[in-house]
């Protein structure tokens, strides 16, 4: 059952990012040839386990830095989408949606996807021995 949710998932993805291409088209469209992006694989996201401390490297706030601008950017086109989903779409967008930031996470370097993402977001931040890195990453930290 899950591998068909996964299939189901990945086949949203891809129809999201197809349908993304621009659709305007001008008089000399018939002599261009569209380009489609590469596709690429599905990361394993690995389960995650929050450490015993809160202390996190310069290298995982990097990470959290840039999963955190794409993942907003993520969330402007997805919920675009959702919002002119018809209703029996929309748990499907959803779902697919939640993989995306999964992997989205995982290949700016969060292994544990969008899990560690949010333990970041609600512990590490919080822990004031992380200021002077997430500042170094981009973040202004209280």
């Amino acid at each position: 059952m899950s591998k068909k949710v996964l299939v189901i998932s990945l086949l949203a993805i891809a129809s999201f990012f197809a349908s993304c291409l621009d659709s305007k088209s001008d008089a000399n469209s018939a002599n261009k040839q569209v380009v489609v992006p590469k596709s690429q694989p599905i990361v394993t996201v690995l389960p995650f386990t929050a450490p015993s401390k809160s202390n996190i490297t310069a290298d995982k706030a990097n990470a959290y830095a840039k999963a955190s601008n794409g993942l907003v950017e993520l969330g402007v086109k997805w919920s675009e989408k959702i919002d002119k989903a018809k209703d029996f779409e929309k748990v499907q967008i959803l779902n697919a949606y939640n993989v995306a930031r999964d992997q989205l996470c995982a290949r700016a370097g969060l292994q544990g996807g969008i899990a560690e993402y949010d333990w970041i977001t609600e512990v590490a931040m919080k822990n004031p021995e992380n200021k002077a890195v997430f500042e170094q990453a981009g973040f202004k930290v209280k």
